[in-house]
């Protein structure tokens, strides 16, 4: 038996324990803020200081049963959606907080006491409203329909349109159900794409808890195929056991690999890799890595003009590319670091890299949470122009997430099926 499995599989529960408790924890620590600092203030007797005590306590404990549920199939739709909020509002709760104190600075600063008291008096009430507004368009807006974001793009090596749908961060389970992915299906066939690109998260919960939803995807239909990589979440549900799924589907899964296709419009390349998070050692024991160079590395045998041949065969050099348009899937848009450092070291490998799909960040999903995404990702959602190395131009472009994450709320983003037109 291997041991490195003995080893990395507690790693990996010990990991499924931590982030309940630490998110309990975290939510206990904001509902004493918010209560503190704000709620506290709005009653003007003790009856209603009690009532906001109480409320407090009440979506304390729907953050604490999110938590509990979050990696089991034990709640109701409706209880796990009533649970999902209070995390999502307790977050909008923390923000209008912070936002209030801030306020309250420039009320310190009046002279008379009368002034401040009655400041103070319509700022809480302003701020209570604008909570309860926060909090009510955050829901409407994160269960709405995910929007199609259209965009055009110029790549050299095409003769006509192809139209690609991009899904990504479906994050089937808990509340992403059948019937919202066969929304999700219908949707992109009724765009009528030669390719659809899944790049990552699809399935959030262990496969044999949401075949039903899973089995929808079989449906999406694409001239060329449908194409999958690996996202993040996927290695917490037995991400081979989802793979194994998605290919008997017919889909073509890209394990640090590259696939050449012949289209109405020429010849493209494209390239997917397993997620970054692959290398932490809590995945140790499932052996999927990212390995950017070697997926890169195959589409460099794949655009040379000469038979393919073993390796072995022929030098590097002596390759001769054509110049078909590559594609490459990553489900973290940080991946563009590595690819800088690549176009450095080994810029012939990125030549004809035309476009990067990536997901993960769901637009920050409730602002101003997407300001902390900026730590981790260097962009947030939509269409760049990147130059790699000295002068290498790609574009890359971030799917704000088909669906969502934890609660289904949204502030400054929302959940989108990406119909991309790539002309020539």
């Amino acid at each position: 038996m291997d041991s490195s499995a003995d080893t990395t599989i507690p790693v990996l529960q010990m990991q499924n324990f931590y982030f309940p408790a630490l998110g309990i924890l975290l939510c206990l620590l904001l509902h004493l803020y918010v209560y503190k600092a704000f709620l506290k203030g709005l009653a003007t007797s003790r009856l209603f200081r009690s009532f906001w005590l109480v409320i407090s306590l009440m979506n304390m404990v729907g953050c604490i049963l999110y938590f509990i549920f979050m990696r089991s199939s034990i709640a109701s739709q409706a209880l796990y959606f009533l649970v999902s909020l209070s995390v999502g509002v307790v977050f909008c709760l923390f923000v209008v907080t912070v936002l209030y104190q801030l306020c309250s600075l420039g009320i310190i600063f009046m002279k008379v006491k009368k002034s401040r008291t009655k400041a103070r008096f319509y700022l809480r009430r302003f701020m209570g409203v604008l909570a309860l507004v926060f909090v009510i368009y955050a829901i409407i807006n994160g269960t709405r329909y995910p929007q199609v974001h259209e965009i055009s793009l110029r790549i050299q090596g095409l003769q006509d349109e192809l139209k690609i749908v991009q899904l990504s961060d479906i994050h089937i389970g808990g509340l992403v159900e059948s019937t919202h992915v066969r929304q999700i299906v219908a949707s992109s066939n009724a765009l009528e794409p030669d390719f659809v690109f899944l790049t990552g998260d699809i399935v959030d919960s262990q496969l044999q808890n949401v075949l039903g939803a899973v089995d929808e995807l079989k449906n999406l239909s694409a001239r060329y195929g449908v194409y999958y990589v690996l996202g993040n979440h996927e290695y917490f549900h037995d991400a081979k056991a989802i793979m194994q799924k998605l290919k008997s589907f017919g889909f073509v899964v890209l394990e640090n690999d590259a696939s050449k296709v012949r289209t109405q419009s020429g010849e493209i390349i494209i390239v997917g890799i397993r997620d970054l998070v692959g290398v932490r050692e809590a995945f140790a024991h499932l052996d999927l890595k990212p390995n950017l160079k070697e997926a890169l590395s195959k589409a460099k045998m794949l655009s040379s003009f000469l038979n393919p041949h073993p390796k072995s065969a022929y030098k590097e050099s002596e390759l001769k590319d054509s110049q078909i348009p590559i594609i490459l899937l990553s489900h973290q848009p940080k991946i563009i670091d590595e690819l800088n450092t690549l176009a450095f070291k080994q810029p012939q490998l990125l030549e004809n890299l035309s476009l990067i799909l990536s997901g993960h960040t769901h637009g920050g999903q409730i602002f101003p949470f997407s300001l902390l995404v900026l730590l981790q990702q260097p962009h947030i959602k939509g269409l760049f122009e990147l130059t790699l190395g000295k002068s290498l131009k790609t574009w890359l472009y971030i799917n704000q997430g088909t669906g969502y994450w934890g609660p289904p709320m949204r502030v400054g983003t929302e959940s989108e099926i990406t119909l991309i037109r790539l002309k020539s």
